[in-house]
């Protein structure tokens, strides 16, 4: 089992960075940098959120929001088959009246023998995704804007 943890601090107060993970969370498209779109889901999917990424389609399945201590946790789906599920947690804490801190993760459970060994690779490319992911998602919530990541992939998407 893989279970990565992530942190980044925002400057913003804890509530608008909830308001951006929680009441926008099929939003992540307008900001996520691999993500070229993402919908709610439909009631007949039983996801709540369905994303089209760089790596095919994810469906997202929110398993628990905490509002007092400001805990979002989904379920994860459409990924590699060697993958048996992951859940991703996305915990905020207040540093302060103006800054907050964001520490999202996977925790992923894999098959015996293929999953193990692939795991490695996998573990190498999340460690290289989730920092830009949160980068992303700083600046989308300080700013209002894209990052500029984004906005380059934006371009290109509209361009081809």
């Amino acid at each position: 089992m893989l279970d990565l943890k992530f942190k980044r601090k925002i400057n913003k107060p804890i509530e608008e960075v909830w308001r951006v993970v929680v009441d926008e969370f099929h939003n992540a498209h307008e900001w996520a940098t691999g993500t070229p779109h993402c919908r709610k889901g439909e009631p007949s999917e039983d996801f709540d959120r369905v994303c089209e990424t760089e790596s095919g389609r994810l469906m997202d399945k929110i398993t628990k929001i905490d509002t007092e201590n400001h805990v979002l946790e989904f379920s994860v789906t459409g990924l590699p088959f060697f993958v048996r599920s992951v859940v991703s947690t996305w915990t905020l804490n207040p540093v302060s009246n103006t800054e907050t801190e964001l520490t999202m993760g996977p925790r992923i459970e894999v098959m015996p023998i293929i999953g193990t060994i692939l795991q490695i690779p996998m573990k190498s490319a999340l460690k290289t995704l989730y920092p830009g992911l949160l980068d992303d998602l700083a600046i989308y919530v300080e700013t209002g804007k894209a990052s500029a990541r984004k906005q380059e992939e934006q371009r290109k998407l509209e361009t081809s």
